[in-house]
């Protein structure tokens, strides 16, 4: 909360975010500090409100708390549907413009991560893009290509800092290969200032040459897993067998025998501009797969790229790396957080509840970062910070007009932690 304060994002909320008609009840700000908060210390559902405000510590240092229930919070986060917006229907796919109070809920999650950027400044940016499916049993959602119904946002997430730049929520049955060139375009221009290199990762879901040819004009590097389309595995069956070379890991450890790579010469159908190079193609031979009753046969996998100079096998490699990281964000938003447990069957308020869920993992890694001054702190996983560091038993008294915490001796520890951390929060915020 602290941290949140510090950050200025208050001030944010209030500038960007207008909801209320009329002057009454919790402000925008306090609503949107609530929400963002709710997932960081277990809460789950709206309803979980409800335990939080069992708490006479908690309310006594959050009196926030005292204006609001499970029911009002529902009310403000349907405040960001439209109703009059016209979704995915079964059989017909639909990426939905967000309507305006979502849109200045993106540009506070952008002032977020633009005043972590400010106090510790990142050059470097891996940008990683992936979609996922989200099951929800609500009568609303769309059946998915993996079966059942559910929603399949997109995120894109800073590697190196593990904030999440941008997320898209989308109806189940969006494919994850729809809309993605605008996605990355948003991305690219709402990067915060500072930033002097970019790449670009992700799986086939990327790989349209439109946004290939994009990425290259923008001077970023890329690697995006290609279609195995017959003529590209045709070329990679043409080659010959001195062409392939054992996987290793980064250590140079082979670790499955029969995993090799190769360059490859590719040009798909859809030809470069004239006068522009091809794209670099390097194929990955898998292990035979043994099929029940059939011979085993071979696989192959491929990455496009324009990074010319990196070594294949290191290439490979810094692909792969996406999978500890968007993908990690993904499992980390469904599972930490409360990210899958969708709200209502409005398509605006459950878009609202991920994106505050998304603010939260990036409040936490902001909180680790500038409070803690712990890149560490800023990787482990939200139960992890908050057993850590949060969930220490105290009493919060009042004497002579001022709040006390009395924290138990398990807590020792962790005093000049928080002395330090508070003392930075200070620093932040004559800093603003």
């Amino acid at each position: 909360i602290e941290t949140w304060h510090a950050l200025g994002m208050p001030e944010v909320v209030k500038r960007e975010l207008v909801l209320k008609k009329y002057d009454r009840g919790p402000s925008e700000s306090e609503w949107v500090e609530v929400m963002t908060l709710l997932p960081l210390v277990g809460g789950k559902t709206v309803e979980d409100l409800r335990i939080l405000k069992e708490d006479s510590g908690v309310m006594r240092l959050w009196p926030v708390l005292g204006k609001l229930s499970p029911r009002s919070a529902l009310d403000f986060l349907e405040r960001f549907h439209d109703p009059e917006q016209v979704g995915s229907t079964v059989g017909k796919a639909v990426i939905r413009v967000e309507p305006g109070p979502l849109l200045k809920l993106a540009t506070v999650n952008r002032a977020l991560v633009a005043e972590v950027q400010r106090q510790k400044p990142e050059r470097v940016a891996t940008i990683d893009v992936d979609a996922s499916v989200h099951v929800s049993r609500k009568r609303e959602a769309l059946p998915s290509y993996e079966g059942g119904r559910g929603y399949q946002p997109v995120i894109a997430v800073w590697a190196e800092r593990r904030l999440v730049l941008e997320d898209q929520f989308r109806d189940g049955n969006v494919p994850a290969g729809m809309g993605n060139l605008p996605f990355v375009k948003q991305v690219l221009s709402n990067l915060p200032p500072g930033v002097k290199r970019r790449y670009v990762r992700g799986d086939s879901a990327l790989y349209e040459q439109d946004l290939l040819a994009y990425l290259e004009q923008e001077h970023v590097d890329f690697a995006i897993s290609a279609d195995m389309t017959r003529q590209l595995r045709a070329e990679i069956e043409r080659l010959p067998k001195s062409a392939w070379k054992p996987l290793t890991d980064r250590d140079g450890v082979v670790r499955e025998e029969g995993r090799c790579w190769a360059e490859v010469e590719y040009v798909p159908e859809e030809k470069r501009p004239q006068g522009t190079p091809p794209f670099r193609y390097l194929a990955i031979r898998l292990p035979k797969q043994r099929e029940l009753f059939e011979e085993p046969t071979e696989k192959y996998v491929a990455v496009v790229t324009n990074r010319w100079k990196m070594d294949g096998n290191e290439l490979i490699n810094w692909h792969r790396e996406k999978c500890g990281t968007v993908e990690h964000l993904h499992d980390l938003l469904k599972n930490d957080l409360a990210a899958r447990s969708f709200p209502s069957g409005k398509y605006g308020a459950n878009a609202a509840w991920y994106r505050f869920n998304v603010m939260a993992n990036n409040l936490q890694v902001a909180c680790a970062l500038l409070a803690l001054d712990d890149e560490q702190a800023a990787r482990v996983r939200p139960a992890t910070f908050a057993f850590r560091f949060v969930r220490r038993a105290g009493r919060v008294i009042s004497h002579a007009r001022t709040l006390f915490l009395i924290l138990c001796s398990l807590s020792a520890p962790l005093l000049p932690i928080y002395e330090e951390a508070r003392a930075r929060l200070v620093e932040l915020v004559a800093s603003q």
